[in-house]
Parts: C-alpha cells; sequence; structure tokens
C-alpha cells in the first residue's frame, strides 16, 4: 500500500480542510469540515477504506509470487 500523509488545515473561513499525499499521486485535498474532529473523524474513515481495498497491504503494481 502506497504511503498517505494527513495534514488537517484551518482555513480562512474557519472551516477546516485535509491535505492527503500518497507516494506516486499528486496531493489532494478534503474540504469543508466544519471542525477540526470532522477532519480527524474523515481522516480515520479514509484510512479504513484504503486498508480494506487493500486488506494485504501489497503495494500497487507488485504481483504476489506465491510460495
Amino acid at each position: 500500500m502506497a504511503d498517505t500523509d494527513y495534514r488537517i488545515v484551518h482555513r480562512e473561513d474557519d472551516s477546516f480542510a485535509v491535505e492527503i499525499s500518497t507516494s506516486g499521486a499528486l496531493p489532494q485535498v478534503a474540504a469543508g469540515f466544519a471542525t477540526e474532529d470532522d477532519a480527524k473523524g474523515w481522516i480515520a474513515q479514509d484510512q479504513r477504506l484504503r486498508v480494506a481495498a487493500d486488506p494485504f497491504g501489497t503495494p500497487a503494481g507488485r504481483r504476489w509470487r506465491g510460495f
């Protein structure tokens, strides 16, 4: 699984956004959270979905070779 970093940003309009940086991909922003806790909850959900999409943590593009 690619390494993903999250950073919560307090915006000028007092809302919050999450900057998402994943190795090998362009940075993205998820915006529109009313509170920092909402942003943290979104991050936790995104992490769960990423693990569910790749439960064995295999890096993208790497083939499993068996024994």
